[in-house]
């Protein structure tokens, strides 16, 4: 039994967004056009736009057109303990950071409890913003920030995280993460981490508290990360046990 009409028209606008044709950003040809050059009526490209937009592969502006969007970035962290820096040099994408804090600090109450602090330890604070090379205009795609006890890692204020992975830092130093426990949320993320990642007011973010641990159980790391929920999308892997 041969496919809807408007299923036919999904998969060849579809086809033209891969293969390039319809570049990601670009305004495709308007409902008229389309019905024209494809030879069928207007509400039935109506249905086939509706489903692509519906799959995130268009996006409808108003009084402007409608415009390809750009691949959501997949991240994998959710199923492997790799650093930021890690996962894209395998997807070879140009990583670039910028580093808003970096200081010793007292911890609040989560980041203390996640850490398993004694009263009176102190945390080093590391704020970080990251973008790729070419993609989202140069928008970033996530804002974190971590916190390590300052026992574990006592010069950590002074590195260059610019450039160095922090994972891999921490490996150097025998604080290897080996597990992580994660939450993630959909919120609204605070207006500085808004500005930040040059986000709408009214735009939602995938947000992930994280906490490292070291191969004996230590609690090396915890983490609080902001992803533009319209920029990112999450891979995650569940097992059955037995």
């Amino acid at each position: 039994m041969s496919q809807p009409r408007y299923l036919q028209i999904v998969q060849q606008l579809r086809n033209r967004i891969q293969n390039g044709e319809y570049p990601p950003n670009t305004r495709i040809p308007t409902e008229n056009e389309l019905s024209v050059s494809m030879g069928v009526s207007r509400p039935t490209v109506r249905q086939a736009l509706n489903l692509l937009e519906q799959e995130g592969r268009l996006t409808r502006v108003k009084g402007s057109g409608t415009y390809v969007t750009e691949p959501k970035i997949q991240h994998e962290s959710t199923r492997f303990v790799i650093g930021y820096q890690e996962e894209s040099r395998e997807r070879h994408n140009h990583l670039h950071t910028s580093v808003l804090a970096l200081q010793k600090e007292k911890p609040g109450k989560l980041a203390a409890k996640a850490l398993g602090l004694a009263e009176g330890e102190r945390v080093t604070r590391m704020v970080r913003l990251r973008w790729l090379e070419g993609m989202y205009n140069g928008c970033p795609i996530v804002y974190t920030t971590v916190y390590v006890p300052v026992r574990l890692f006592p010069e950590m204020d002074e590195q260059n995280f610019t450039d160095a992975s922090f994972y891999e830092m921490l490996d150097s130093r025998g604080l290897t993460v080996m597990r992580t426990s994660q939450r993630l949320d959909v919120r609204m993320p605070p207006a500085e981490v808004a500005a930040e990642l040059k986000l709408s007011p009214f735009e939602p973010t995938v947000y992930i508290v994280s906490t490292g641990y070291s191969q004996n159980g230590i609690a090396v790391e915890y983490s609080e990360s902001y992803y533009p929920a319209s920029r990112s999308s999450f891979n995650i892997e569940i097992n059955r046990g037995r």
